[in-house]
């Protein structure tokens, strides 16, 4: 029913009354001439009744065998439509235009969702899935969608399943996400823990392995503080991963110089603004070497960003020039380089003492510090078992 509403619009139909005469002689001529006739209804002696353009224009012979007096009330369709606009031609071609355009941006992918996964971003899902093939202004007659979703997946490594949804020019991408697998702490073959600096022995437990060596003792870099070699109770050497926790008083030194000669970059801006359309870019820029800013601003109805809109590009250079600061400035310089310097070396250290002085030499400070801390110092070490000839093998 629908299909012949659709037909009956594009091709046109009038609807007309008839009345004085008769009825039913008007009806069956109508239908011995071939012209169709729908809708009719009958109210005391007027008739009502929609017809093609083409029956009405061969109905007046009917209507003269029964007497009967025609009136169109309504023309409805496009033939009607375009013969009133006729003088309009940009209207009526705009129109087609538009309608041409609508059906043929409805055969491709508008927008692009993700929903499902918490440990993967929208950004990481959508790339992989725009380099298997779907990407927005895809043709929905071209995605080979199980080969895009086994594609995607293999740059997926966070998920276990993914499946694409296509309902219009809307496709969701639903990802599950993969489950951890706890890492299960295990040992093998040989080591040994050495000291990874100088330093005094402060703390020392041996969980595995044996000490060869004591609280209150010190080493020296590379030293050996845990053996994996152990004896059991038949002084038989048994060989293990050596396990411990080492913390020795150690010393820091950190020095940093700076002078009130810096480097300035100057920044140059320059932007570039271009059309996004169905996911190609309109006027895009000519060299995209350079580093830069991008904003995209998208049509959005009801919350949904639809593939259309205005990029925006900043595209910043720098040009170095040489410039001479002040004392304070230089003096504020290094001091905030040796912070950062200091905090890097003893982040993992438990400060016990600390000697900082600042010295200017000519155009230059110098900051130097002295930490006294407590760290773990202790570095697996593996080491190679070879089997050798007993006596016994040697005699024979």
């Amino acid at each position: 029913m629908v299909t012949r509403d659709i037909i009956n619009l594009f091709f046109g139909y009038v609807e007309f009354t008839a009345e004085k005469g008769f009825c039913e002689r008007f009806i069956n001529s109508c239908t011995a001439d071939n012209i169709p006739l729908w809708d009719m209804h009958k109210k005391g002696s007027v008739l009502t009744a929609k017809t093609t353009p083409k029956g009405y224009r061969k109905i007046r012979e009917p209507a003269k065998k029964s007497s009967m007096k025609v009136h169109i009330t309504k023309k409805v369709g496009l033939p009607f439509f375009i013969n009133r606009y006729s003088h309009r031609t940009g209207l009526i071609v705009g129109l087609l235009v538009a309608f041409v355009c609508l059906v043929y941006l409805s055969g491709h992918v508008w927008i692009i969702e993700v929903n499902g996964s918490e440990r993967l971003s929208d950004s990481e899902v959508i790339e992989a899935f725009e380099d298997a093939g779907l990407k927005v202004g895809s043709r929905k007659s071209s995605l080979q969608l199980s080969q895009i979703e086994s594609s995607a997946m293999l740059k997926l490594g966070g998920a276990s399943w993914a499946a694409v949804n296509i309902r219009g020019c809307y496709a969701e991408i639903n990802v599950r996400d993969l489950k951890e697998i706890p890492d299960i702490e295990t040992h093998h073959g040989t080591s040994n823990i050495v000291a990874r600096k100088d330093g005094q022995i402060a703390v020392l437990e041996a969980y595995r392995g044996s000490a060869v060596t004591g609280v209150g003792q010190s080493v020296l870099e590379g030293e050996l503080i845990i053996s994996g070699i152990t004896e059991n109770r038949l002084q038989e050497n048994l060989f293990t991963d050596a396990h411990g926790y080492i913390v020795a008083k150690t010393t820091i030194n950190v020095k940093t110089v700076t002078d009130n000669k810096i480097t300035v970059c100057v920044p140059s801006e320059r932007k570039i603004w271009s059309l996004y359309f169905l996911g190609a870019e309109i006027f895009p820029p000519k060299n995209d070497t350079e580093d830069y800013y991008e904003n995209r601003r998208r049509l959005c109805i009801n919350g949904k960003k639809l593939p259309f809109g205005i990029n925006y590009r900043l595209y910043t250079s720098y040009n170095k020039q040489e410039a001479t600061v002040s004392d304070d400035m230089a003096k504020l310089m290094a001091v905030t380089e040796y912070a950062l310097e200091s905090y890097y070396a003893t982040q993992h250290t438990h400060i016990i003492e600390q000697n900082v002085t600042i010295e200017k030499s000519g155009d230059s400070f110098e900051v130097k510090g002295t930490y006294f801390c407590y760290e773990n110092i202790g570095k697996s070490v593996s080491f190679d078992i070879e089997e050798t000839d007993t006596p016994e093998q040697l005699s024979e």
